[in-house]
């Protein structure tokens, strides 16, 4: 009974969460085909981001796709967020196709965090800071973005490919949740880097645009669910 209460909570989260993806999807959009050739050029962060993911969908193209790496991330992931949510990993194993982790606690973030965080790509960027910090060279953080955008195009092809599958991570937590929050955080990464990527400047009045538009969407959302009881009492007494 308890289990069933929480899945019922978590999918009428889902239910909520539901209407900020359109929004996302249409930002995302906007944003993209408003880059122009000064926001392209190949210095830029967000151009050598683009030309890794590129890359990538090439290298998926022509070869099979590494799964090895992604259970090691995958399960290095669950081990990670375990630590941070103060639990004990006891196990941790690695296959060819396929991992698990034992641990004394779970919860929806240990449980879904493999495919909220890209492992590598963070890795990728936080080494980077740390070495522009130590040593700035434009040659090797150039070539961090390239990897970074690499990696981050193995991540969502992944992820993608688990969430077609029947994963268990999903079903523990209700596959309406489950993707519904994966959507919305990834789609929020990639709006994060149209973003910031050509230039921080104006992300204030961005992120206020974008509140904006959230509001206007669930104030829809919410005029459109009022006016359905109405709508089912019309057909039960026609006139």
């Amino acid at each position: 009974m308890r289990i069933f209460l929480i899945k019922a909570i978590k999918f009428l989260i889902a239910l909520f969460l539901l209407p900020a993806l359109p929004i996302l999807v249409e930002a995302i959009w906007k944003h993209a085909t408003s880059l122009n050739e000064r926001m392209l050029f190949l210095e830029n962060a967000l151009s050598l981001c683009l030309g890794g993911i590129a890359i990538w969908i090439m290298f998926a193209l022509l070869f099979r796709l590494p799964t090895r790496i992604y259970v090691f991330a995958h399960e290095l992931t669950h081990a990670l967020f375990i630590k941070l949510c103060g639990g004990k990993v006891k196990k941790i194993a690695v296959k060819r196709d396929r991992g698990y982790v034992i641990s004394d606690r779970s919860n929806f973030l240990i449980t879904l965090a493999p495919y909220l965080f890209p492992f590598y790509a963070i890795l990728l960027g936080a080494f980077s800071m740390l070495f522009h910090w130590i040593y700035s060279n434009s040659i090797t953080l150039g070539i961090t973005w390239v990897l970074i955008g690499f990696c981050l195009g193995y991540h969502w092809t992944m992820t993608g490919r688990m969430m077609v599958t029947r994963q268990t991570d999903f079903s523990s937590q209700g596959y309406i949740f489950s993707f519904v929050l994966i959507l919305l955080i990834n789609l929020s990464s990639i709006l994060l880097l149209l973003w910031i990527l050509p230039s921080p400047k104006g992300f204030e009045r961005k992120f206020v645009n974008l509140s904006h538009e959230f509001r206007e969407s669930y104030l829809a959302t919410w005029d459109f669910l009022s006016h359905v009881p109405k709508l089912f009492s019309k057909n039960i007494h026609p006139k």
